[in-house]
């Protein structure tokens, strides 16, 4: 089941491309070793707060409010601080360690490194346009 599951989340991928979590995954896995996922879940509500934040800055070719009503029937949430909760317990009930200095991660030290590691052309795929003050920003958020 794991194969099947992998192969359908590839097929996804592929399909839709990936975002801002997963562009600024990449050094947190080979920088400091997290795999992945963990590197991914890191900043993945952050940057659902701030890609809902700026919905009026879409630079998408899809009503981006659409689908953050569809992702909030989908956990059944009202809004985006709900689903910014249930996401937290989800990676509580995961053992996600979601805190950079509970992983030993020096923010300040290593900032210009994982910036300078950030995959763009996932960040290009980010609905709304990042520039290097919003990624400091919600890293440090």
């Amino acid at each position: 089941m794991m194969l099947i599951s992998s192969n359908l989340s590839g097929k996804a991928i592929n399909i839709s491309k990936t975002t801002a979590p997963h562009a600024i995954s990449y050094p947190f896995t080979s920088m400091f070793g997290l795999n992945h996922g963990h590197a991914v879940s890191l900043t993945f509500e952050k940057f659902l707060i701030f890609n809902y934040k700026n919905i009026h800055k879409s630079q998408s070719n899809f009503d981006l409010k659409k689908r953050y009503q569809i992702i909030f029937q989908l956990f059944k949430v009202k809004n985006i601080f709900e689903l910014n909760q249930k996401i937290k317990f989800l990676k509580k009930e995961a053992n996600l360690i979601d805190s950079f200095s509970k992983l030993g991660i020096n923010l300040k030290r290593n900032i210009e490194n994982l910036l300078n590691q950030v995959n763009s052309l996932r960040l290009k795929n980010n609905p709304i346009i990042i520039n290097k003050k919003n990624l400091i920003d919600i890293l440090n958020d």
